[in-house]
């Protein structure tokens, strides 16, 4: 396998139980891109993921999330002794951190050939879960390079949408970004034929994270289809996503621009989503 060294990271591992000791041996960073809003295609949104990458798990999430919780849970362990604690340096720190768009936290079982699906909504965390094996992938003799690896072309049709995808014999692992898996290669890119999402590897790094740590606690578990409908209940209606909430009592103006920035979300990479 080649190694790529694109960019240089420094990885704060975090401080939990570990349970079952699926540890990543290898993380591949993607640039993430997409359009949120379907009245406005020229707008994008961006996101930095990572993929870290066991034998037989893997987990999908924004980086900049990873940091931020790595952050966190370093400055919560030294709260025991007040003395040590700089709050505002904390509070400074957190608030000039970039944050994460995507607030999914996607992992796959090859043992279980399950995608295990996790998100926050609000102030809610929720998981559902879905077959791991993705049908219907169309190989084409096409090739490209991309970041030194010799990639092949693959179309396929999901959840409303046409991807085409470009993936690597040269790194034989049947992964890659979000939940796309499947082919003879990890894949390098993917993106919709809209160009409305994609997903593009920038830098390869040797690196070890418990992945069933990457998790989030508390979840409310439901079906997929429930999930989603939830998720439209919750945008459509902030104010009433917010009663019995501790942000339940903000400004109606506040409010106002929450709701608006939530209607401008109404494009899902998912547009169909199977029952």
């Amino acid at each position: 396998m080649k190694n790529l060294s694109v960019f240089s990271f420094v990885i704060a591992l975090l401080s939990f139980i570990h349970v079952y000791g699926q540890t990543s041996n290898q993380a591949f960073f993607y640039s993430a891109t997409f359009t949120p809003d379907s009245t406005n295609i020229t707008i994008k949104g961006t996101d930095y993921m990572v993929l870290w990458a066991g034998d037989n798990n893997s987990v999908f999430e924004s980086y900049y999330g990873y940091q931020l919780d790595s952050f966190q849970t370093a400055a919560s362990s030294k709260s025991n002794n007040p003395k040590e604690v700089n709050m505002d340096a904390i509070l400074n720190t957190v608030i000039s951190m970039k944050k994460p768009s995507y607030k999914y936290r996607i992992h796959k079982s090859w043992k279980d050939e399950q995608i295990t699906f996790y998100q926050n909504l609000f102030f809610d965390n929720y998981v559902y879960s879905q077959p791991l094996k993705m049908n219907g992938w169309k190989i084409e003799k096409e090739f490209k390079d991309v970041l030194g690896f010799k990639c092949q072309k693959a179309s396929i049709a999901y959840a409303g949408r046409n991807f085409i995808a470009w993936f690597t014999e040269e790194i034989p692992m049947s992964d890659g970004p979000y939940v796309f898996n499947g082919l003879p290669g990890l894949i390098l890119e993917v993106k919709d034929t809209q160009s409305q999402y994609s997903f593009e590897l920038v830098g390869i790094q040797n690196t070890a994270v418990e992945m069933d740590e990457r998790v989030l606690p508390k979840t409310i578990a439901l079906s997929k289809n429930q999930f989603f409908l939830t998720k439209k209940a919750l945008y459509k209606d902030v104010r009433k996503a917010l009663l019995g909430k501790p942000a339940g009592s903000a400004s109606d103006e506040s409010i106002r621009m929450v709701q608006e920035r939530y209607d401008k979300s109404n494009n899902p990479l998912e547009l169909v989503v199977d029952k």
